[in-house]
């Protein structure tokens, strides 16, 4: 007799979409205020042609309080404008950063005000990068496992588990400030096999020789490589803005090394710790997807990577070799998926980056925010009662998500703050749009939503494909 195991599957929370009152927020009430003070004050002083007069002004500021474009209201989108059209004027949209030698010492990245520093770890040999502006370690390493998508529905249960666990880690450990999980899918190559064929063919006429050919030609055309890597950013030792040591380099190391082995035990494999020989090429990958990748018969390893430039417009990034286009995670899947959803946007022919990033945050700290928002929801219920309005299912969904959330941390769970972006990427604008199209099915297969950064590419490329840890806020 035999049985078949039970597929676990997951769910996630709504995005949150509550303000101070009714779903707006602080500003949006003042400037909607401001306009009934502006209207009631003409209509008081001058009447009907007051009213009328002065329409221009309290209609433009209900408008700004109230209006939603592309389901954001405009109080955010000023900023995203404004600061988009500085950095245009300013020309700052525009960056060239010098090249990233394979050395000790500074590194400029496009996007990070500054320099960082890099060091090696002295025992994991992996390279360190110190933010002294943000007061972080990073670390980048090189993971694989075992396989999940063609498991058993007992094995891909018990390898969320032990994620889970490693998650629960990071909650615990108060030196993470950040872990970026990176999923990279770029061109590759088949070796020059079409190249091979066309010189050792014998017969170029005959039918299986051309379907052959044909075949290498399109899996060359074809080839993509994928590259995983998880960023750890720790908070840096004290005392280490005025002088970087070893001793404080073992500081970060030790937490590196406690989540190597909390890996291990989630079937989780650290093929290396990226050195600093070889980090200049895994950085230079976000900006040129075709940069060389150091091959294992080299005795160096090195990769002298070629000036960053970065030009921004308002939907595209434009970098040396590519263009890409970022987006937002705006919404995890709302009903029953299994844990391996993310399929259909992690592999694929299109050039992509998929992240994750996950922030720990404290339980104090993510209580306040519960309680908050609690009120918050207290207050706009009473409102509706007043006025008569009906309490919609998605307030009531987002509700019972607090209430989940709230017993999940008081039963001692850790709470961790979650943001997906997916970066496309292609030669040119109109394979871009042709990649963009396909992204965004493969996104609905996977029962999530995602919307386009506009007006912040720039930033948003930064958050999605370096893999520094930089976070999405």
């Amino acid at each position: 007799m035999s049985g078949h195991a039970t597929q676990q599957t997951v769910r996630f929370g709504r995005l949150e979409q509550r303000g101070v009152l009714l779903g707006l927020s602080g500003l949006q009430l003042a400037l909607a205020g401001a306009a009934v003070v502006v209207a009631t004050a003409a209509l008081y002083a001058a009447g009907a042609a007051g009213l009328v007069a002065s329409a221009p002004l309290w209609l433009v500021l209900l408008a700004a309080g109230t209006v939603k474009v592309g389901g954001r209201p405009l109080t955010v989108w000023a900023p995203v404008v404004a600061g988009f059209g500085a950095r245009r004027m300013t020309r700052s949209d525009q960056e060239v950063t010098p090249p990233m030698p394979p050395t000790l010492g500074s590194l400029r990245v496009p996007g990070i005000a500054g320099s960082l520093t890099v060091t090696g770890g002295p025992a994991t040999r992996a390279a360190l990068v110190w933010d002294r502006r943000a007061a972080t370690v990073c670390a980048i390493a090189a993971v694989s496992a075992s396989g999940f998508v063609l498991d058993e529905a007992g094995a891909q249960e018990h390898k969320v588990a032990t994620w889970g666990r490693v998650l629960a880690q990071l909650c615990h450990e108060p030196a993470v400030v950040r872990a970026q999980v990176l999923s990279r899918t770029l061109p590759a190559s088949t070796g020059g096999a079409p190249e091979w064929w066309r010189r050792h063919e014998t017969d170029a006429g005959s039918l299986p020789g051309r379907i052959l050919a044909e075949l290498l030609a399109d899996a060359d055309r074809d080839a993509v490589r994928h590259e995983m890597l998880l960023v750890l950013a720790v908070r840096q030792p004290r005392g280490a803005g005025r002088r970087i040591d070893d001793a404080r380099a073992r500081q970060v190391e030790s937490t590196l090394v406690a989540l190597a082995e909390a890996l291990a035990a989630a079937e989780l494999i650290i093929d290396r710790w990226v050195g600093v020989d070889e980090l200049p090429g895994v950085l230079s990958r976000a900006y040129d997807p075709a940069a060389p990748v150091p091959s294992s018969d080299d005795d160096s390893g090195r990769v002298v990577v070629a000036a960053a430039g970065v030009v921004e417009a308002w939907e595209h990034l434009r970098t040396d070799s590519a263009v890409h286009r970022t987006f937002w995670v705006t919404e995890w899947p709302r009903t029953e998926v299994s844990p391996g959803f993310l399929q259909p946007l992690v592999l694929g022919a299109a050039w992509r980056t998929v992240s994750l990033v996950a922030e720990p945050l404290p339980t104090e700290r993510a209580l306040r925010e519960i309680r908050r928002a609690h009120v918050e929801h207290a207050a706009d219920a009473a409102h509706r009662a007043k006025v008569g309005m009906v309490e919609d299912e998605a307030v009531r969904a987002e509700r019972a998500d607090l209430a989940a959330r709230e017993a999940e941390l008081v039963a001692g769970h850790g709470d961790l703050r979650f943001s997906g972006l997916v970066t496309v990427t292609a030669a040119d604008l109109p394979a871009l749009d042709e990649a963009t199209r396909a992204v965004r099915a493969a996104a609905a297969q996977a029962f999530c939503e995602i919307r386009p950064l506009v007006g912040q590419q720039a930033a948003a490329h930064l958050a999605c494909s370096v893999p520094l840890a930089r976070g999405s806020r």
